[in-house]
């Protein structure tokens, strides 16, 4: 009795593996045709030095930048350059720059800011950054944690 009990108890586990892991990959295929909304969506304007600020809860972006590509089939580059001030204290605060295609889908996503415990700063990124075939706009995200919810 108890190898039966015992045998189902490992089929039980096995089902519920495999239940998370498809949820799982269900989770990840809905993420990856994540949309950026329109009103977030920053156009890129080939070959001429572009500048603008960007506003979120938790920051302010300047950013400076001059975006090069042959055609939307070929990889491209972007020289990006930006200065960046918080609007309130963190404990941590991630700001990615991703690269997006016509319908605002995430193409690729960069970090150009990470803060985990130190004072904020300007930044800048050395060197110009790869963007994906297809990409016609850039966005700013991130996620920010105060100093009430660090534990």
């Amino acid at each position: 009795m108890k190898t039966l009990y015992r045998k189902f108890l490992s089929h039980c586990r096995f089902n519920q593996i495999l239940l998370f892991g498809v949820i799982g990959i269900v989770l990840l295929a809905g993420c990856s045709n994540i949309q950026i909304k329109e009103d977030m969506r920053i156009p890129l304007v080939k070959e001429v030095r572009h500048s603008g600020t960007y506003q979120d809860f938790d920051y302010i972006i300047d950013y400076r930048y001059v975006f090069k590509q042959e055609n939307l089939q070929q990889p491209g580059e972007i020289e990006l350059t930006f200065g960046l001030r918080r609007r309130r204290a963190h404990y941590s605060l991630t700001v990615w720059v991703n690269f997006l295609d016509s319908e605002g889908r995430i193409l690729a996503k960069r970090v150009i800011y990470n803060l985990g415990n130190r004072t904020g700063k300007s930044e800048s990124l050395e060197g110009p950054l790869e963007t994906p075939p297809g990409t016609v706009a850039i966005a700013f995200t991130s996620t920010a944690r105060d100093f009430k919810s660090r534990q």
